[in-house]
């Protein structure tokens, strides 16, 4: 493959600033709603990106503020590091790494479509970065293709969080993003969601693969109204993609994929849903066999033997992805399969233990078994008649915003809100951040405290959850079991 060559600099106007800080701006790299972006140089040299925003007011600094310490948690393999920031000078600025290469935006430009492997890389690496991204409780805003910056080292996704910063300067009436990248549900006047950034990374692709926007690039009326009304036209797709982004250009949101199932299923088209720890364990094999590779046009070492998975996507490209799977924890908690199942076939399953704190749940019945990866109910109902119910107590919605993980990719806060209602076996479950809802099953009773089953829906990483009523409070405890047991979710949830 030809060598991409980086973003050309445009001569600083006179009104631009000639120094931030301490860095020497010397060009244009390319301006939007909210800002200009320069490249600047560090003291040391180093070359940097410098984005100075357009608008300094405090609501602005305050969010920016917020966002800035939100991509401290995300995964730096995915986008441009942050370096440094101003918020309270007279000129907003953020300085993050200089990505050596084009945006996917001028790639199309200067030579079409992608094709073949370079193609499948692009959806692969885009997907596992907004994997990491939305783990990391950020929600990018304006994903599009100026926004992806094709490095030496694969794709980087930018400009993400910043974009909540611009609420006021957008181009249609309050909407934050690019209008052609806009989900139905922002045009119609609810929030960016994540998936919402689902939404744009698959319209994303899709003029990735034919090389022009996908629905449209005339008047900015018409572009809405097929974005609202119009399904785009998907032919430029490879087979093995088109179902996929037809999944993720869903008019209604909860249609769409979680960002971490879809990286899954780019990865392994024959799952459902978490990969197999012996998909893992290949992997991994291989990742020490390559280690140090970075050239993304590197044919494949080696190639998927099992023949119920289709080969649309070549193996290197699996063995770049489930290595960032493994490398940034990108599911929320993990996305890791079941440990091998060392145990008796012929043992009954029993509630798992907790964590330490809370203690498990004395007496507590035979869990009932989660679901198959993938399946459209977040949990399977124990057997009718089994006497298991929600306790008066209980009743009544609860959530808590203070919850915290284990998993050193997500040290984030995120909120869980769930709704009890005496005498029901089960749950309405929400996880808003991860697009995770539905109900959830109750497997264990005892005296304060009762015991859930989690599956595997959309959005979702089956678990276990505890609930233990705390005076006002429910102290929750959520852990990835059965599976792999590696991360515990912790916090207080209060009455609504």
């Amino acid at each position: 493959m030809d060598s991409l060559a980086p973003m050309v600099a445009t001569p600083l106007t006179p009104d631009d600033p000639v120094q931030l800080g301490p860095f020497r701006l010397a060009g244009r790299l390319g301006e939007g709603g909210q800002g200009v972006v320069y490249l600047a140089y560090a003291p040391d040299g180093e070359p940097v990106a410098v984005k100075s925003l357009f608008r300094g007011d405090p609501e602005t600094r305050m969010r920016l503020s917020r966002e800035l310490a939100a991509l401290e948690s995300v995964a730096p393999f995915c986008t441009a590091r942050v370096l440094a920031a101003s918020v309270d000078g007279p000129r907003p600025y953020v300085v993050s790494e200089y990505v050596d290469g084009p945006s996917l935006e001028q790639r199309i430009r200067e030579r079409g479509p992608l094709r073949g492997g370079e193609l499948e890389r692009l959806v692969v690496g885009t997907a596992t970065a907004l994997a990491a991204i939305h783990a990391a409780g950020v929600v990018h805003r304006d994903f599009k293709p100026a926004n992806v910056l094709l490095g030496p080292d694969g794709p980087r996704v930018v400009d993400f969080g910043i974009a909540r910063a611009d609420s006021a300067a957008t181009t249609t009436s309050g909407l934050i993003g690019t209008p052609a990248y806009l989900a139905p549900e922002q045009i119609a006047g609810s929030p960016a969601s994540a998936a919402s950034d689902v939404f744009a990374w698959a319209a994303t692709m899709l003029c990735a693969a034919s090389g022009r926007s996908p629905f449209g690039a005339d008047t900015l009326p018409a572009v809405l109204n097929r974005i609202l009304h119009h399904r785009p036209d998907l032919s430029a797709l490879p087979a093995g993609l088109t179902g996929l982004i037809a999944s993720c250009l869903d008019k209604d949101p909860a249609g769409r994929p979680a960002a971490r199932d879809l990286m899954i299923r780019l990865v392994d088209p024959g799952a459902r849903g978490r990969p197999s720890t012996e998909d893992l364990a290949r992997a991994g094999s291989l990742i020490a066999a390559d280690a140090g590779v970075t050239d993304p046009g590197r044919p494949a070492l080696a190639t998927r033997a099992s023949g119920r998975r289709r080969r649309g996507i070549a193996a290197g490209v699996l063995l770049a992805a489930v290595s960032l799977v493994i490398a940034a924890g990108v599911a929320g908690r993990f996305v890791l399969g079941d440990r091998p199942d060392t145990t008796d076939r012929n043992t009954a399953t029993r509630s798992p233990a907790p964590p330490s704190s809370p203690a498990p749940a004395t007496g507590s019945p035979s869990a009932t078994a989660a679901p198959e990866p993938g399946e459209a109910s977040t949990s399977r109902p124990p057997a009718a008649g089994d006497g298991r119910k929600v306790p008066v107590s209980f009743a009544g919605r609860w959530a808590g915003d203070g919850i915290t993980s284990t998993n050193p990719f997500s040290p984030g806060e995120k909120r869980i809100e769930v709704e009890l209602k005496a005498g029901d076996d089960g749950a309405t479950w929400a996880e808003p951040v991860n697009g995770c809802k539905g109900r959830i099953s109750l497997t264990g009773v005892s005296a304060g405290k009762l015991t859930f089953a989690l599956g595997a829906g959309t959005g979702c990483v089956a678990g276990t959850v505890w609930l233990e009523r705390k005076g006002d409070t429910l102290t929750y405890t959520w852990r990835d079991v059965p599976g792999p047991g590696l991360v515990t979710e912790t916090g207080a949830l209060t009455r609504r």
